[in-house]
């Protein structure tokens, strides 16, 4: 039995990724939100990311660079345990949700392909997981074997012709970071899941932006078709079975997704503690009041619980059903407490909570999104469901 890792992490490291991510929200991401703009200058942000990049918080399988390692969703992640990253993440998303999705995208393509440890036609710097078709992510019969129609097969598929794979499907709501040297594909080799590494500006692929979207606009989302792309047989960076780095790669991805809901939700218990004491009504300041306390105190609570739920699952095998099912269960139960913590911190603020100002009205935009990208609530039910039905933990 593979022996499940065990985090080394230790109350002064927790304070030193907090430190950081803190250090880079004060200096790189405040500076985005000065001057009218409802989800920050976003034309400023490619700057903002190359910092990422260069302070080690952004990860990437180029092992030149600091973050390869100890960034969020780095290679260290099975020995060090996922809360390294899982703090950064909700730091950095108490300034903005968006960035903290950037770089959360950009860490779970970049820790599979870490994970495979073989040479690599290429090493990307940036990359993106196109894992997800259609309206929703697989469900468990088809995370079990990509050819059962469980509602609906996986239509990407990888063929082998001589040196060569041909690569021909789409993938749907592929979130990363803009000007991605490649993308990690999950697609079908008969009736296997296989994973690769396809440049992104290879001949025959087609990139299709979703469009305006209500939440985490920091975060480039996009619909990838791939057309008889050709790719050289060492782009597979699996062993002839990808099904585990499917798996693993929900368990990263439904868990980072909490972290970051729940970063969000703190930075609105703290806007909303601001404002409560600074804001006057009937004579005194509005914390005094009775249903300022309640809508506070119990989106606190409410934060407490959803962040005990976030580092309950912080160490096991990452490619294991028993941790797909936690972490379904992590994103279904955390995504309605801070979706609660937030609109009753909106609230504190009466109606200026809805207007630009005060940045509440973002907040409660990028944890909607969240509550409903990659798994709704009805698609984690289901697949819970099935997990314990099957007994395939």
């Amino acid at each position: 039995m593979e022996k499940e890792p065990v985090s080394g992490i230790c109350a002064e490291d927790i304070m030193h990724y907090q430190d950081l991510a803190r250090q880079y929200a004060k200096k790189s991401l405040l500076p985005i939100f000065q001057g009218e703009y409802s989800d920050g200058n976003l034309s400023l942000l490619p700057e903002k990311l190359k910092t990422a990049f260069e302070a080690g918080i952004a990860a990437t399988p180029d092992t030149s660079l600091p973050g390869c390692q100890y960034g969020i969703w780095g290679g260290a992640t099975d020995e060090q345990g996922m809360m390294p990253s899982l703090l950064l993440l909700s730091t950095i998303a108490e300034t903005c949700g968006g960035v903290a999705m950037c770089l959360h995208a950009q860490g779970v393509a970049s820790n599979l392909l870490l994970q495979a440890k073989k040479a690599l036609p290429q090493t990307p710097v940036r990359a993106g997981l196109c894992l997800q078709e259609e309206f929703c992510p697989p469900f468990l019969g088809t995370i079990m074997s990509p050819a059962k129609d469980a509602p609906a097969q996986i239509t990407t598929t990888a063929v082998q012709k001589n040196n060569k794979y041909i690569i021909n499907g789409s993938k749907s709501f592929v979130y990363s970071m803009n000007d991605v040297d490649a993308y990690v594909v999950l697609a079908r080799v008969n009736d296997k899941w296989g994973c690769f590494l396809v440049g992104a500006k290879e001949k025959g692929i087609e990139r299709t932006d979703v469009g305006v979207r209500t939440g985490l606009r920091a975060c480039l989302v996009e619909h990838v078709d791939f057309n008889n792309v050709e790719i050289p047989l060492e782009a597979r960076i699996d062993d002839g079975d990808a099904r585990e780095l499917v798996i693993r790669a929900f368990n990263l991805h439904w868990t980072g997704m909490a972290a970051i809901a729940v970063g969000i939700a703190k930075g609105a218990a703290a806007a909303a503690r601001k404002y409560a004491a600074e804001r006057y009504q009937g004579g005194t300041q509005i914390e005094e009041h009775p249903a300022i306390k309640m809508l506070i105190a119990g989106s606190e609570s409410a934060i407490a619980a959803a962040e005990a739920a976030v580092a309950s699952i912080q160490d096991g095998n990452l490619s294991s059903l028993k941790n797909l099912k936690k972490s379904a269960s992590t994103k279904l139960t955390v995504m309605e407490l801070c979706s609660r913590a937030v609109t009753d911190c909106l609230q504190s603020f009466g109606g200026y909570g809805y207007m630009e100002d005060f940045g509440m009205e973002k907040r409660l935009r990028d944890v909607t999104v969240l509550k409903s990208a990659s798994g709704s609530s009805t698609y984690l039910k289901q697949l819970i469901f099935d997990i314990e039905k099957e007994g395939a933990l």
